[in-house]
Formats: C-alpha cells, structure tokens, sequence
C-alpha cells in the first residue's frame, strides 16, 4: 500500500519501508507521520532522493528487504546481531529505555490497615485461628472438666476452653484458669510451643500484606517486577524481552486497552520502551498524564536504526542522519512528540 511520496524529481527513487509504530511511525488510514517520517523528510532532503513508503508489518521487515520489495526501512527497529548477519544499519538515531509504567497514587498507612481488616485473605486467617483455638478449647477442657474447676462440667466449658486457648496463644495468660490433670498439663505444653509459631507467623503475614499493599508500586529493577501484574502489548520486543525474564505478563491487542487495564487495576505495571510509553501516556484526549508515573529499568537500553541491504545507501545517510541529530530541530521534533531527549 502505497502512502505517499515526495515531489522531488531525481533519477533515485527509494521504496521506503514503514511500520505503525507511535511516535515514530504514526499511520493512520492515508495518512502518516511521527518522528522518524520528519527525520527522513530531512535527510531525503539532503540527498536529494524521491521515494514512496510502503506499509510493511514489523516482522515481515527483514524478509522485504532480502527479497528486494523495500530499500530501506526507517521503523524503529532495535539492533539485532541476527538480522546483522544480512543488514547494514545506519547509526542510531534514538536510544530508548525499557520503562515500566505505574499508577501514580499515594496510600496512607491507615487506609491500609483498614482495607486490609476487612479483606477477604485476612477474614480467612482470623476463621482459621478461631477454629484451632475452638478445637484446642474442646480438648482442654475434655482433660479438665472433670477435676478442676476452672472448667465448667458443661457446655459452658468449652467457652472455659476457647478462652484459656485464646490467652495463652497470645501470650497474655491471665492466669484465671490452668491445666491441673497431667494431660493438660501435656496438651498445654505442646499448644504453648504451637502457639508461638502461630502468632509468629500470623504477624509477619500481615506485616508483609502491609508492606506490599503501600510498595506494589515501587520499582527499582527488573525483578520487582516478578511479584506484580505485568502487562504488555502483542508483536512488541518486550514479550520476548518479558519472556526471557521468566516474568509472567499478560498480553494486549494496544497500547489503548493495555493503559485502561492500568487505570481499571488490572495489571499494575505496563513494560515497553521509554518512547513508546511516553507518546501514549502524554496524549492530550487521554489526559492521564498526571496518574501515571514511568520508571526506567536499568542497563536495559535499545538502539533504533534504519535498515537496509544496501551498505553505500547507508553510508550516504549516516552523515546527514549525525548532522541532523546533533542540531536544534531534532532537539524540537523529540519536543514536538512528547518525549524527550
């Protein structure tokens, strides 16, 4: 599908291969741009080239340029020690960071603790305490309630019971009520070295509920993001990078409904690179800029050339691509897309 093509009449004509893929490459319907169409604008300019883009789907890139269909490619694509073995790259032209993007909020410490008190995991752990000490309860007060009166000979014994597995659980020991028979003497031993590990247990659950409930957000490297919910886009570099990692993800048809999956609580991390994020995060209809913070992965960098078969063609650009990149306008055009230098 031919998009469009430049009114410069000379005897070069470059089929140029183009791939959607904001805010590089922005196509839509007829239509196209972005910053890599206003830097080959320029540098076509400079070579005084004609060409027409192609639209070309990103994996089929390399196979249209053995085959002759494309010259050139200028979609972002990242440097490959594979498709090197069959390419020349030119010099790159944008040097991005795998970035994952949070929710942005703040939650009080006290907005915590009572959300966590009336979660369904912490109801859970409070009806399983209840029932070990119940069952703990009916069996001291089976062994007592025959010679100590500390343990009612009825049905009010087993509440005699639950509380004398209560306190001594939690380490209160009122000291109202204690085991006399030699198998209660027993069975307390043995539930008074149980019951520290219980509370020990049931305490740092908690603690680290707590934690992780104010910190899911918090990312400081790649393996932070091995206990969140990771989401990210289909066809795009970072399910295999995601996948590499060993960390589980869940896919989505676009960047659109990977954001509202974001924003709905569905996922709490979106990875892609720095660029990419950017673009889509700043876009004024969406206005949710504000409510998303993105936070670079370190040592995790991607070089975006262009491509081609051709090593004199690239030769010919890599100056003109250098000139550009180090004057003003290319400092204004990162500007004009929202992200960056």
């Amino acid at each position: 599908m031919i998009l469009s093509s430049v009114k410069i009449i000379v005897a070069e004509n470059l089929t140029v291969g183009v791939t959607n893929a904001p805010p590089f490459i922005i196509i839509d319907n007829d239509n196209i741009s972005g910053l890599t169409i206003d830097l080959w604008d320029n540098i076509s300019d400079s070579l005084n080239v004609d060409y027409h883009f192609v639209e070309t789907d990103i994996d089929n890139v390399v196979t249209n340029i053995k085959e002759g269909e494309i010259n050139i490619s200028i979609a972002p694509m990242a440097v490959n020690s594979t498709h090197a073995e069959m390419n020349f790259y030119s010099q790159p032209f944008y040097i991005t960071t795998m970035c994952v993007a949070i929710e942005n909020h703040y939650e009080s410490g006290f907005v915590t603790i009572i959300k966590n008190l009336f979660s369904l995991s912490f109801l859970k752990t409070i009806g399983l305490l209840l029932l070990i000490n119940f069952t703990i309860g009916t069996l001291i007060w089976l062994a007592e309630r025959k010679d100590n009166p500390g343990f009612s000979d009825n049905i009010n014994g087993i509440i005699d019971g639950f509380w004398w597995s209560w306190v001594t659980m939690t380490t209160v020991g009122y000291g109202d009520k204690s085991p006399q028979s030699k198998n209660g003497k027993i069975l307390a031993t043995v539930w008074m070295l149980v019951a520290i590990l219980i509370i020990s247990g049931f305490t740092a659950t908690i603690s680290s509920e707590l934690t992780t409930k104010r910190l899911q957000n918090n990312v400081s490297n790649i393996h932070d993001l091995h206990k969140m919910k990771v989401g990210c886009v289909e066809g795009r570099n970072t399910v295999i990078y995601l996948d590499y990692k060993h960390i589980k993800s869940k896919e989505y048809p676009t960047f659109e409904k990977a954001i509202n999956a974001l924003e709905k609580g569905d996922i709490n991390a979106l990875v892609d690179d720095g660029a990419t994020l950017n673009y889509y995060c700043n876009k004024r209809e969406r206005n949710i800029g504000k409510k998303i913070t993105l936070v670079e992965l370190p040592n995790n960098k991607e070089y975006y050339c262009f491509m081609s078969s051709d090593p004199m063609l690239v030769n010919r650009i890599n100056p003109y691509l250098l000139s550009f990149l180090e004057s003003e306008q290319w400092s204004k055009l990162l500007r004009k897309y929202g992200i960056g230098e």
